[in-house]
């Protein structure tokens, strides 16, 4: 049996090492993470691991977007190409107003038999005309705007009134010219973008200048001829006498060189002439800024045909 002295030492002992075993206990659990610590760790680590597992998909996107960004350039600039192609093109909107500015030639015909209408004689007369034009355009409707000249010429053509007689023949020579201002109002009925049938009139009023020459004629063979400057002489045979004896209805006789005055002057060379018209006609349309056209109708006392070039503005 242990002494006391021995027992109570033992017993210290005992009690030491039952705190220094304790002490490394309390340690190793402070050092320890506590296990909610853990769990957040580990939910953060596989938060982390999920994140860097999707960071590639996510980032695909992002790579992605300067190319769709791109796309989208392209399906913009598109658009623009198209609208450039469409600025060119010879389709015309509706409802927008179009404006072109070219001009025109005509050949104007007078028939002999329209000149018979007014009196016996006359030839078929051919007249060529020509000037700037501008058109306003809408709607397939256009007004088109011309100022023109014509040169009416008529060399040694038999003439005279339905009433006068036989013996007032007279050989004209017509050197008369005329400014036209003139207004042509034409619809349209397209066949196709480039092509279209025009259909409508025009009216106008012309300005007329220019010598008429008239003088006295008689009939040699199948022809007629100049009576010359004056009455015909004492002796001169039939039918130059009869037709070349001054006219007592007239004041100023017509022999050579005799210029018929205008209305103004109490002659019966007019100083207006008026423009009225029924035409018809194709127009053609190959681009955005060219127009061409047949043109064919009937005038006051004339038939015509002509073309047309306009440039769009």
């Amino acid at each position: 049996m242990l002494k006391p002295s021995l027992r109570f030492a033992s017993f210290w002992l005992a009690i030491a090492l039952l705190s220094l075993a304790g002490v490394a206990e309390a340690k190793k659990k402070a050092d320890a993470p506590p296990p909610e610590d853990v769990k957040l760790e580990d939910n953060e680590s596989s938060k982390k691991s999920s994140d860097d597992a999707t960071a590639p998909e996510d980032a695909k996107p992002a790579e992605e977007t300067p190319a769709e960004s791109e796309a989208g350039e392209k399906k913009e600039a598109a658009p623009a190409a198209a609208d450039s192609g469409t600025s060119k093109s010879p389709v015309e909107e509706k409802g927008k107003t179009y404006h072109f500015v070219g001009a025109r030639f005509r050949g104007l015909i007078i028939p002999s038999f329209v000149i018979g209408m007014f009196g016996d004689g006359g030839k078929t007369v051919f007249a060529p005309n020509f000037g700037p034009e501008f058109a306003i355009r809408r709607d397939n409707f256009e007004y088109n705007f011309s100022l023109t000249y014509t040169s009416y010429v008529m060399t040694d053509t038999t003439f005279k009134a339905p009433s006068d007689p036989q013996e007032a023949m007279e050989l004209v020579n017509a050197h008369l010219k005329v400014l036209y201002l003139a207004a042509d109002f034409v619809w349209s009925h397209p066949f196709s973008p480039q092509v279209a049938l025009l259909y409508g009139g025009g009216a106008g009023l012309g300005i007329v200048w220019g010598p008429l020459y008239r003088e006295q004629a008689y009939p040699v063979g199948s022809g007629w001829a100049s009576c010359g400057s004056g009455p015909p002489p004492a002796g001169t045979p039939e039918p130059k006498a009869s037709y070349c004896a001054p006219d007592p209805s007239l004041k100023t006789q017509h022999y050579a060189g005799y210029q018929e005055p205008s209305w103004a002057n109490g002659g019966s060379k007019p100083i207006l002439f008026p423009w009225l018209a029924l035409q018809t006609g194709l127009r053609f349309k190959p681009s955005h800024d060219f127009v061409a056209r047949l043109d064919v109708g009937i005038g006051f006392g004339q038939f015509f045909f002509g073309v047309g070039a306009d440039y769009g503005l």
